[in-house]
């Protein structure tokens, strides 16, 4: 009866050991189950990302099959040189001249021809001046002063009569600055009209003349593109 009470509990306690040995084999298999799961998803993801980057590649390589189509072949030239600037054709759009964004212009009365930059964005025109003087003439208001900026290495004193007096906030002190404004007939390529110019000193920037949209209005377009696309002009053409 002893020897039988202890066959029971051994077997009994090989059931149980059988019973736990198999439970982390099940949760391992489940695990691996759904490791197996997320890889497949990822690679079909992946796929999917490939089939559209590639349709887009596609779509890339036809519009620049259209756009080689487009634009025209370079015109073969047999010279070397680019056409001297005295030479250089004039560009039409309907009945406006093209300008770059910076040309030569000639202003009147002065023999030399002028950097200008040409600017849509500013809605008047200025003028390098410094050593401002007022004063009267005939019983009007005329001012001197010097044209001379770092682009051009001699002193040119300028005299003209002042039709207006421009107010300028400044935005760094939020003050008023009151500065004249001239008339000068302006040759630009074909065009020849008159520009008001305001009077300030443009020696910390790049060119002596700035053209705005006052000017440019109704005359001209411009290709930011470009420069110097006119022959430099003067008042002895």
């Amino acid at each position: 009866m002893k020897k039988l009470s202890i066959i029971s509990l051994s077997l009994a306690l090989s059931a149980c050991a059988s019973q736990q040995a198999s439970q982390p084999n099940t949760e391992t298999l489940e695990q691996l189950s759904a490791l197996s799961a997320q890889q497949t998803s990822v690679l079909s993801q992946c796929e999917s990302i490939s089939e559209r980057l590639a349709a887009q590649q596609q779509r890339f390589d036809q519009l620049e099959e259209k756009v080689v189509a487009i634009v025209p072949a370079p015109v073969s030239s047999n010279k070397a040189t680019a056409p001297s600037c005295s030479k250089q054709a004039s560009y039409k759009l309907g009945n406006k001249t093209v300008l770059g964004e910076s040309e030569w212009v000639s202003l009147q009365g002065q023999k030399h021809a002028f950097q200008a930059r040409i600017d849509t964005g500013a809605a008047t025109s200025s003028l390098n001046a410094t050593d401002i003087v007022k004063f009267e003439r005939d019983g009007k208001n005329w001012v001197r002063f010097n044209l001379r900026h770092k682009t051009i290495d001699t002193d040119i004193i300028v005299e003209r009569p002042v039709i207006r007096t421009a107010e300028v906030t400044q935005a760094s002190t939020n003050t008023v600055d009151k500065r004249p404004v001239v008339s000068m007939l302006v040759k630009l390529g074909p065009i020849s009209e008159k520009a008001q110019f305001t009077l300030t000193d443009r020696n910390h920037l790049s060119y002596p003349v700035l053209l705005g949209r006052s000017f440019l209005k109704d005359i001209s377009v411009v290709d930011i593109s470009q420069k110097f696309t006119q022959a430099k002009p003067t008042f002895k053409d």
